[in-house]
């Protein structure tokens, strides 16, 4: 029902940086440090690449074409956007808010209980019907800011697999069915 889930390209390679603080990692029931977190907020402003201090934070790869030439691929850019979310989310928090197997849809679907439906429904959509990396990046700041009020976690290694999704429009309407599917919650048997 939703993309693959990426994994780092390397077995050598450290998980994803939030997915390092789940029970079993090596940072396992640790929180990341502030100092992270603040670096790892400068994503909201720059763009992929352009902040040396999320540079030892990526785990993505760039071929060194690619980067000999100063491009940046979609996947760090995917990379870069869910760091500076992840980081958003988790600033002031007591828990880790990453928590794998809660996928936006079902965390959104959280927040009618603290905020208007209307209001929620309308972000979602607009995330949803989002067709730039961009966009989308703007539209779950927003859910993201709310998603941290409310205390409700996320699988950002999802999130990340969904945002790598964005750029092909096949494997974003598969994104999207998702999101919708879980935000929506599809029960019992249809009537016709």
């Amino acid at each position: 029902m939703t993309a693959p889930v990426p994994r780092p390209s390397s077995r050598k390679e450290a998980p994803w940086y939030w997915a390092q603080f789940e029970p079993g990692r090596r940072e396992g029931g640790a929180m990341p440090r502030g100092s992270d977190l603040a670096a790892l907020r400068l994503g909201l402003t720059v763009s992929a690449g352009q902040a040396p201090q999320m540079w030892p934070y990526y785990r993505t790869r760039v071929d060194d074409h690619q980067a000999s030439r100063g491009l940046v691929p979609d996947r760090l850019v995917a990379e870069h956007m869910a760091l500076a979310l992840f980081a958003s989310h988790q600033q002031g928090q007591s828990r880790l808010m990453h928590r794998p197997g809660v996928y936006l849809g079902t965390a959104v679907r959280a927040l009618h209980d603290r905020f208007s439906r209307e209001g929620v429904d309308s972000r979602m959509a607009a995330a949803a019907q989002a067709r730039s990396m961009n966009a989308v990046f703007y539209h779950l700041r927003g859910l993201v800011s709310q998603l941290a009020v409310a205390g409700q976690p996320l699988d950002y290694t999802q999130l990340l697999a969904d945002l790598r999704s964005w750029p092909f429009p096949e494997s974003r309407a598969r994104t999207i069915r998702a999101w919708g599917s879980n935000y929506h919650v599809w029960t019992g048997s249809p009537t016709n």
